[in-house]
């Protein structure tokens, strides 16, 4: 059998991930593709969940990112960082908790890039709806640790498409 479309993988992954999302969860994000990746949030596109194949490295990514302005990602890595240990209890010792670039900061894992299949599509979307699922309560107890001048959250319009080191 011939490998699927990346195209036709993404719309199956995000189909699969907000299938298996709780309700509630599934009723308040927004979601979408984009070529290689596909995103999740809930309150600001600057924090969010995602999944990017990256044929170059043979990984795909799956990970919660936090893209601001430097105090930002920063204050969130701080934040998540406080609950590791639940995250691995539930999630796996495989999340990493890393600066990504000198602003950005993410939890994340990679698995090797196999080819692109229904089957993968389904394994991968329960992955991210589990990272959604455990994470997401943390995200929102802990927005009014992050201060309004460093760009907190904010609501969004709900769609129905679309290693720490200090």
């Amino acid at each position: 059998m011939p490998a699927m479309r990346v195209r036709d993988f993404m719309e199956m992954l995000q189909d699969r991930t907000l299938a298996m999302l709780p309700n509630g969860l599934r009723k308040e994000c927004t979601s979408r593709v984009r070529f290689v990746w596909f995103q999740v949030h809930f309150h600001s596109p600057k924090v969010h969940y995602e999944v990017c194949l990256t044929r170059k490295t043979e990984r795909i990514e799956i990970g919660l990112h936090f893209e601001g302005p430097h105090d930002f990602s920063y204050r969130w890595a701080e934040r998540v960082a406080d609950h590791m240990m639940e995250v691995h209890a539930q999630l796996g010792p495989e999340w990493e908790l890393e600066e990504w670039t000198a602003s950005w900061t993410r939890l994340h894992t990679t698995i090797p890039y196999d080819p692109l299949s229904p089957a993968l599509a389904e394994a991968i979307g329960e992955r991210m709806a589990e990272l959604i699922t455990v994470c997401q309560p943390i995200i929102d107890a802990e927005r009014d640790n992050v201060p309004l001048e460093l760009e907190a959250v904010a609501p969004a319009k709900a769609s129905t498409r679309r290693r720490w080191r200090r």
